[in-house]
């Protein structure tokens, strides 16, 4: 969690061993997520109204809903490296997302903050599969209303390249249009802080990061590098053969390499 407000950070995470203290369903819908460590406590569940969140970490608590639009769409896709290596992911973006978040402050004093309705905004990413041992990818994302109009960007690179799959997309009022042609993505690897651009022909976006979250494990055998920057999307995508302008779209776009 990051505070825009005064720059301060809450990140917490846990390793657990052979994902100890792990539930998952076989498949999106199918049952709640739930993952328990020491000072971790996450439960995802599929509710009639959408996806409730709820979580506990030391110093936080969270509880939110992100709604499931009557007719909203979301992109499925299959990425096949081989006959033994593939992923299935569901990438649904642009949920309205309602509820509230605790942080911890002075003098056992709690701070109350509740998303603002219209202007919160939820993505689920699901996935399920056999990856290579090694693997580098992009995803952004975004989700707001430009112009009056509900807009979702879903946006991946690098680890579909050659597959004949791809995970872009972009939603407009709750409908998806699948763009099919990978995206270059050009950033400066020496300043993630720097401008993005992700482009094509069915797309041409600007990226203005204002925080980078950076991440690093190193388990010897496994371990997981990534810069995940937060800001604006402005520019242009294709829907439907429409031309959709896109200004200060808040979302993210990261760089992530693992071994696992």
């Amino acid at each position: 969690m990051h505070d825009r407000r005064t720059g301060a950070t809450l990140d917490r995470s846990a390793i657990v061993p052979f994902g100890g203290g792990t539930t998952l369903p076989a498949s999106l819908g199918d049952g709640p997520a739930r993952r328990g460590a020491k000072g971790i406590s996450i439960d995802v569940e599929e509710v009639e109204d959408g996806t409730l969140l709820r979580a506990e970490v030391d110093g936080a608590r969270l509880e939110i809903l992100a709604e499931l639009p009557e007719g909203h769409e979301r992109l499925g896709v299959v990425v096949p490296w081989s006959t033994r290596r593939f992923q299935y992911t569901v990438k649904d973006v642009a949920r309205p997302a309602t509820g509230w978040l605790e942080l911890d402050a002075a003098e056992a004093r709690r701070e109350r903050i509740e998303l603002p309705a219209g202007e919160s905004w939820a993505v689920l990413d699901h996935g399920r599969g056999r990856w290579p041992y090694r693997m580098v990818w992009n995803w952004g994302a975004a989700s707001g209303t430009v112009n009056g109009r509900t807009i979702g960007l879903q946006l991946g690179g690098k680890w579909t390249d050659r597959t004949g799959s791809t995970e872009n997309a972009v939603v407009v009022d709750g409908r998806l249009s699948k763009i099919e042609e990978e995206l270059d993505w050009e950033y400066d690897e020496r300043d993630w802080l720097a401008p993005w651009r992700i482009h094509g022909v069915s797309a041409d976006l600007r990226f203005e990061p204002f925080w980078d979250r950076v991440s690093a494990t190193e388990l010897i055998v496994f371990g997981s590098h990534g810069h995940q920057c937060f800001g604006h999307y402005s520019g242009w995508v294709l829907a439907d053969g429409e031309r959709v302008e896109v200004s200060g779209l808040l979302g993210w776009a990261e760089d992530v390499r693992n071994r696992w």
